[in-house]
């Protein structure tokens, strides 16, 4: 596995020396993958403005992808997240042959993330909390909603051991001794108000809110006055 970045190099020729010497050692290994993560950091779109090493390096790749030198058994693969700024001529036929789009996940899809992202937290969340987080986290990805459990759990730490933060020092195990951190609907409600997806995120001036459902605000209002009146 490379980053589009692995083979980039300040010398100049080093990079498609770089790119050959990476072809040669997965066709001794072979059967092999070579997998280019970010490969639009490696071959962007060739045009004018574009540095000349820059393009020689493209054009290296290209050829080695190509016929003219049989590659054995070998499977190169490239993940993007822009594929427009692709070299066009990677998509042709004999290098790029397949393209699989990943879209983000749907309902069903993201309450199975988060069923297992979840699987830690003491007591588990309902199937009924997951079904409506699944549900109201429409546009999140996989790592929203990694991020959004993670949130989650930093909120209940907040919420039982605050002084943990409030000091000036790091956190030590005194300040959770003899305590035991629960994960709780609302730490997961109040996570989502906080979390923004990637696919949403702009500029503060343009960033657009994400209501919460009111029969969620309502739970949430309810259960911190019944929490409230505990305390008093």
């Amino acid at each position: 596995m490379r980053n589009g970045s692995d083979c980039l190099s300040k010398w100049i020729g080093e990079a498609e020396r770089n790119m050959k010497l990476l072809f040669q050692k997965a066709k001794e290994c072979q059967p092999s993958i070579i997998f280019f993560d970010e490969i639009d950091g490696l071959a962007p779109e060739r045009t004018a403005r574009a540095d000349q090493s820059h393009i020689s390096l493209v054009s290296t790749l290209l050829a080695l992808m190509d016929g003219l030198d049989d590659r054995g058994n070998v499977v190169v693969i490239g993940a993007t997240n822009r594929i427009h700024a692709l070299d066009p001529a990677l998509r042709r036929p004999g290098r790029f042959d397949r393209e699989f789009y990943f879209c983000l996940p749907e309902e069903n899809t993201r309450g199975d993330f988060l069923k297992i992202l979840s699987k830690s937290c003491d007591p588990l969340p309902s199937d009924e909390v997951l079904a409506k987080l699944a549900h109201i986290t429409h546009g999140f990805s996989g790592a929203d909603l990694k991020g959004l459990c993670t949130e989650a759990a930093l909120h209940a730490i907040r919420r039982v051991a605050p002084e943990a933060y409030e000091s000036t020092a790091a956190p030590s195990e005194a300040h959770f001794a003899d305590r035991q951190i629960s994960v709780l609907n609302d730490d997961f409600y109040n996570a989502f108000r906080k979390i923004v997806p990637s696919t949403r995120r702009y500029d503060e001036s343009e960033r657009p809110s994400i209501p919460l459902p009111f029969s969620l605000l309502i739970e949430s209002c309810i259960a911190f006055i019944t929490e409230t009146i505990k305390e008093t």
